[in-house]
Parts: structure tokens; sequence; C-alpha cells
């Protein structure tokens, strides 16, 4: 059965991987609201927020049907996390809906190699003008995503957040925006980023290298691993990231879910 508990129930090893569990691991270090922790009594732990989605950290012996029960009961619609694990739960959850249930759940899933930067950062000649994002530019920086194909931001409070709590950088050029990156969640000692946006008219021309490449440095100031994940085929990514230094470090899988009524046949 799995229950909901309170952030001070949660054990100092519920989440062991600093890396893979860098978003309930910033949960836990930020003590961020909103947030439901979970725990199935056997070791297993998970959080779920509408930003991220549901992330979950069990040992290998992990019975999967209770947590898929709960997934679909609560209509949860998005998980990331490492592979393997979040991979098996959503199996399960196909395997243990009925074909006559009233309400389905269709799955939309990518699977991302995930990579961690931990060498001395190389300088980058640039002569781009690159900024840390203000309060000031949240309505600027949003209509600036709202334009991206993929990655659109949920709204403006949302980034408010990012600018507030983490980071964001940007070049402009003449007051336009180029391209952007952000770190969705930082703990003490890690960072995912993520949001890394170059419209197609000024791709190929180094901005979103040197954006990520500024964030990089200001992350590896704080005493911070940068770690971020990419879909596995997208080769621009790969090379963009493999330029930049990163190295592999597993997969994740990025899940969408979707619940509607069944039509009968």
């Amino acid at each position: 059965m799995i229950e909901k508990i309170t952030l001070s129930e949660i054990p100092t090893n519920a989440f062991p991987d600093r890396y893979h569990h860098s978003i309930p691991l910033s949960y836990l270090w930020r003590k961020t609201p909103d947030v439901i922790w979970l725990t199935d009594q056997q070791g297993g732990f998970a959080c779920y927020h509408p930003n991220t989605g549901f992330c979950m950290a069990a040992p290998e012996t992990v019975d999967f049907i209770p947590w898929a029960k709960w997934i679909f009961q609560e209509k949860i619609p998005l998980m990331a996390g490492e592979r393997k694990l979040h991979f098996r739960l959503l199996q399960v959850l196909g395997q243990i809906i009925p074909e006559e249930a009233p309400i389905q759940a269709l799955c939309r899933y990518e699977f991302q190699d995930f990579c961690l930067h931990q060498t001395p950062l190389s300088p980058l000649d640039s002569q781009l003008q690159i900024q840390q994002a203000e309060q000031k530019d949240v309505n600027r920086l949003f209509y600036f995503y709202k334009r991206s194909e993929t990655m659109e931001a949920r709204s403006i409070e949302s980034l408010q957040q990012t600018i507030q709590k983490d980071k964001l950088f940007y070049i402009q050029k003449m007051g336009k925006i180029l391209s952007a990156s952000l770190t969705h969640c930082e703990t003490p000692d890690a960072a995912l980023i993520g949001g890394v946006y170059t419209p197609k008219a000024n791709r190929g021309k180094g901005y979103g290298k040197a954006c990520v490449h500024a964030l990089m440095e200001a992350l590896k100031k704080e005493g911070k691993t940068p770690c971020l994940f990419y879909e596995q085929n997208n080769q621009a990514a790969r090379a963009l990231y493999k330029s930049l230094g990163y190295t592999p470090y597993g997969e994740w899988v990025i899940a969408e879910l979707i619940y509607q009524p069944n039509k009968p046949s």
C-alpha cells in the first residue's frame, strides 16, 4: 500500500543517487511546498510535483503493482527518472488496467541519455552578451519559450520560480533573445540543466553552446556538478554536450500519461 508521508519522515538514504535523484533531493533540500511524498513501507520512496512529475527510488525487489495502482488512481500525468526503474513501472501500469476499465491510460515516452560534467570546464572564446535572468526579464523569456516546438514554459509563475530559486541564462542581440538555458533544480552539489532552446533561425551559430557554457560556469563556481538529459535520437544535442565535455551516466525515461474514457468496440 502506498502512503503519503511528510518531509520529516523521509530517511536520509531514501534517494541515494545524487544525480539520478537530483529532483527529489532538490525538493528535500529546499523544503519545497506542494510536493507529494510517498512510500511503500518496503524501502521505496517517491515524490510528485506538477512541474517535474513523478520520480521514485526503490530497491530491485520493489513490488511495482501498488505504485502503478496509485499512479492510475491519482491520474498522474508525468513521470521522469532513471530508465530501468521507471520504465518497468510503466510496463506494470499497462498490465494492471483491464481492457474493459471505463478509463484507459495512454502513454507517450522517450528514452533519454543522462550525462554529467565532472572535469574542469574549458574556456570558451565568445564575445556574445550572456546574462543571468532577473525577475524583470520573466515576460520576455516566457514568450521566447512559448515559440519553442517542444519546451513551452508551463506558466509565468513557474518561470519566476526558476529565476528566483535556480538559474536561467540567456543571450541577446539588439534587445532580441537568441538563446536560453536554465536549471530545473539544484542541490548543494548538483544541478539538472534543461530548457536549452535556440530558435531555428539562430541555430548553428554557437549561441546554445555559449549559453550552456555560461550556466555551467556559474554552477561550477558553486561547486555543483552539471547534469542533463537529451533524447537519444537527438544527434545535434549529443554533439553539443559532448563538445562541452559531458560523459554518460546512464539513461532516463520521460513519460506523458493521458487518461481518457474507454471507447466501446
